[in-house]
């Protein structure tokens, strides 16, 4: 017999992006160049996905995974990167049009940070 260890609104909220505070903001939301250089639209990347990457970008050392609704991140938080990228955050809605962009910026997130963070 199987038993459940979290409820519905409680699996929810563990796959859901937390409430982001001022330290979070400053320690995982700001994009170093590297990262714009990366996330740079002359890579081919549209308007939505740009954010979308930043999302993914920022988001996978804070939780150490991606909630599957990019979109849900936190406003501020959303501001912030668009803000950095020179974009209206609004865009983010945009992201993930083609199905496997999320997945493929996933797989990017890492490669970037060894680039950057040696060692």
């Amino acid at each position: 017999m199987s038993t459940r260890m979290f409820s519905d609104d409680q699996l929810e909220r563990l796959r859901s992006f937390p409430d982001t505070g001022r330290d979070d903001l400053i320690r995982y939301f700001t994009l170093t160049p590297a990262d714009v250089a990366f996330i740079d639209p002359c890579r081919g990347r549209g308007a939505g996905d740009r954010p979308g990457l930043a999302v993914q970008l920022a988001t996978l050392p804070l939780l150490g995974f991606v909630p599957d609704k990019v979109s849900s991140a936190p406003p501020v938080a959303v501001r912030r990167l668009a803000e950095r990228l020179g974009l209206d955050p609004t865009v983010l809605a945009e992201y993930g049009q083609r199905e496997q962009t999320r997945s493929d910026h996933l797989r990017l997130c890492p490669a970037i940070w060894l680039e950057e963070r040696p060692g």
